[in-house]
């Protein structure tokens, strides 16, 4: 007989008590289920069991019409549905992510000159132009902060004394005497130190491992800074300078230098560093420049051929075509300086027949020496990277195969347009965009009021 107070004594009962109570009856009534579904799946694919005794298979909903499915369940079901599409869309993507994150890792720049094992320099680079030119300086500097030994061709005590005002003990002078007479099967007297470097180990230290270097490459750097007027009033011993010191002597220094280039086989690059807007252009009153270049163009072209022809192939030849580059504030006092007053010293008729047109083309000239003072070029970092890309050996792509080189690289500003303006632009409207007209002469009202015509282009 109960009593009275019974109801309350449930009452008092914990309440984590009955909760958990309540758990443990579930979980025994899911275990319970669950051996009941596999005893009645197994009974049910047994052969021997008469059909009429064997408990019926359990039948699956649909997973598509599940509304409650989640986006991985549904990708899942799709993709067990249609097992060629997925292995289709699944190697796609696979290949897609090799190309790109194995290119880019292939073709990586590295940028900065390899070292041997003991953390000493052992890539050399002859950097072959003026010592007091801001373009050989400052490719000299930036390869010797990457790691380079770097030689600079040097023909004068001055020269070797700008060299040494470095204070840097791996940019290092280079006498290299042009004029000397040696066979061209000699190597000149002046390289025996370079080819020992690359040929006998090298010990800096007493105890460390000792490493042989190798001669990476040789830059040829010409002035860029050409004697500018018409034909007729430059005097034949600016020619033949123009021609020796721009034209000729990369010429014989590239000679000389070729024995060592191929003496061992590694990846060496030979790289001709020049100005390209005039020559793009055709632009008249820079006869000098322009014959000057496009021959260099043209020995570096026959040449690059040349070298594809040796077993090895492990010499290149680039060419890096400049534009406008800026090289500081303190290379650009030369660009302020009075141009035109050669107009001076020409013969009364010659600046009747010229001068006007001359004056005009010098306010258009779309170089940043001599054009209009608006004209600025690309930081000389551009030119660092340029040079330091072609330095690079050949990359590989996923294959492992050498990808060739680019033979010519566009450095600066205005160097690849001017390229295409002088290469599908008619001469008519390029000589109007340089300020020339032909007939009467135009007024120098008119012409410096297109100051900066050039910088629409």
């Amino acid at each position: 007989m109960l009593t009275p107070y019974q109801p309350f004594q449930l009452a008092s009962i914990p309440h984590d008590v009955r909760k958990y109570s309540l758990e443990v009856a579930d979980s025994i009534d899911r275990q319970v289920d669950h051996v009941a579904n596999v005893i009645r799946d197994t009974l049910s694919k047994q052969s021997w069991i008469p059909p009429s005794v064997r408990p019926p298979t359990r039948s699956f909903p649909n997973a598509g019409s599940s509304g409650s499915q989640s986006f991985a369940d549904r990708v899942q079901a799709w993709m067990l549905r249609n097992r060629a599409w997925s292995a289709a869309i699944i190697a796609f993507a696979s290949t897609t992510c090799v190309l790109y994150f194995g290119g880019k890792k292939l073709h990586g720049k590295r940028r900065k000159a390899k070292r041997a094992l003991s953390g000493a320099r052992k890539e050399i680079v002859v950097v072959a132009g003026l010592a007091h030119e801001p373009a050989t300086r400052s490719i000299a500097s930036d390869l010797e902060r990457r790691g380079y030994i770097v030689y600079v061709t040097v023909s004068s005590a001055e020269e070797e004394q700008i060299i040494q005002s470095e204070n840097r003990p791996d940019i290092r002078p280079l006498w290299l005497d042009l004029t000397a007479s040696s066979s061209p099967n000699d190597l000149h007297p002046s390289l025996h130190g370079i080819r020992s470097l690359i040929t006998q180990p090298q010990s800096p230290v007493v105890g460390v491992p000792p490493h042989t270097c190798q001669l990476s490459g040789l830059i040829i750097v010409p002035s860029p800074n050409y004697v500018t007027g018409p034909v007729a009033t430059i005097p034949p011993s600016s020619w033949v300078d123009t021609v020796n010191t721009r034209l000729l002597s990369p010429i014989l220094t590239t000679q000389h230098l070729l024995p060592l280039l191929t003496l061992r086989n590694n990846n060496s690059t030979i790289v001709f560093v020049y100005p390209s807007i005039s020559s793009s252009l055709s632009a008249p009153f820079a006869g000098p420049e322009v014959s000057v270049t496009r021959a260099l163009s043209g020995f570096a072209t026959s040449l690059r051929r040349e070298m594809r022809l040796l077993h090895q192939g492990t010499v290149n030849v680039v060419e890096l075509k400049l534009g406008n580059v800026d090289f500081g504030t303190q290379h650009r006092g030369a660009q302020n300086q009075i141009v035109g007053t050669e107009v001076l010293a020409w013969s009364e008729q010659q600046r009747a027949l010229y001068g006007p047109q001359y004056l005009s083309s010098i306010e258009q000239r779309p170089v940043a020496t001599v054009g209009p003072s608006k004209v600025r070029g690309s930081p000389a970092k551009s030119l660092h990277y340029a040079v330091l890309d072609a330095l690079e050996p050949p990359s590989r792509d996923i294959f492992g195969r050498k990808t060739p080189k680019q033979p010519v690289i566009y450095v600066g500003r205005g160097a690849r347009s001017y390229n295409l303006i002088g290469r599908w632009i008619p001469g008519g409207l390029v000589g109007w965009m340089l300020g020339l007209q032909s007939g009467p002469h135009p007024s120098f009202a008119s012409s410096s009021s297109s100051e900066t015509g050039w910088e629409k282009v």
